[in-house]
């Protein structure tokens, strides 16, 4: 048995992408595809997305067989290991790239219809490391049916431009738009009220998706926009719809399906590195390739 007086110490690094478990989650999925799909031979692929710290966002390609089967597919990988701690996942088609985001968001586009494609689950496991249900290890998922079994109506293209969505809401500082399906904006504060005026603001009905994120999030950059989205709401307390009903025991929602990702009062603080880290890693960067 040895010691030594500064002693090495094995971790991993996870805080706002990308760290160290962005090569050991994609390579723990790579690995595990071909055992998911002896339990379920339908799934073409799945993708956890690293930028959204792997457990807050998913996709799953699948060959639907019959009506429906790719819900069925979802209900059975949230019960499955680590994927029961999944926060969002979305069923896409066998020939659409899950691992690329704006296919992802194209078949969102034509295919998902809040009324029938969307299933809320709360009061469910949620990752230790999540923080945005202010429960420990206790929160909600959502699916979203994007495969053409949900297939939607064809949006009518916006009339509106992203110049103009500052007119909007006083506290909307900048705004993107992204494949025709999702509308990010960037907005001052808390952004509840931001994202119900605009789920039901008339030039926006062609959005399927519409996210409200905080100042520090970079709408122009897709890591940063990922994480800024995936890894800042609980859907069951920050998803909102142009209309919801209740029919009995079984809610409706129809419309524009809006997200309040914005830090919240009693979020932590990103894990960010410090300039010193920084710099010590960027004087030795060149060490630690050589032999």
């Amino acid at each position: 048995m040895t010691r030594r007086a500064t002693p090495i110490y094995q971790s991993a690094v996870v805080g706002k992408p990308p760290q160290e478990d962005r090569y050991i989650g994609n390579a723990v999925q790579e690995m595990l595809l071909p055992m998911i799909r002896l339990i379920h031979p339908e799934l073409r692929d799945i993708w956890a997305y690293y930028e959204a710290g792997f457990h807050s966002l998913a996709v799953a390609s699948v060959y639907e067989r019959f009506g429906k089967e790719g819900m069925k597919t979802a209900l059975g990988l949230l019960g499955t290991g680590q994927m029961a701690l999944t926060k969002c996942l979305v069923l896409v088609d066998a020939d659409v790239d899950a691992r690329d985001f704006s296919a992802v968001l194209r078949a969102i586009r034509d295919h998902f219809d809040p009324s029938k494609d969307f299933l809320l689950l709360p009061g469910v496991p949620f990752d230790t490391l999540d923080f945005t249900s202010f429960t420990l290890n206790l929160g909600s998922k959502m699916v979203l049916d994007a495969t053409r079994n949900g297939s939607a109506p064809a949006p009518t293209p916006s009339k509106i431009d992203e110049s103009q969505i500052t007119s909007l809401h006083p506290r909307i500082r900048r705004a993107r738009f992204l494949d025709g399906a999702l509308l990010a904006v960037q907005v001052e504060g808390e952004g509840r009220e931001v994202v119900k005026a605009l789920v039901k603001a008339p030039a926006l009905l062609s959005m399927r998706l519409i996210a409200a994120v905080s100042s520090d999030v970079v709408l122009e950059d897709q890591e940063s926009l990922l994480w800024g989205i995936f890894t800042r709401f609980d859907p069951a307390r920050d998803v909102v719809f142009t209309t919801s009903e209740l029919n009995e025991a079984w809610p409706v929602y129809r419309g524009c399906l809006g997200i309040d990702a914005t830090f919240k009062t009693g979020y932590p603080e990103p894990i960010v590195m410090t300039p010193d880290i920084i710099n010590k890693v960027d004087a030795k960067w060149h060490q630690y390739w050589t032999a």
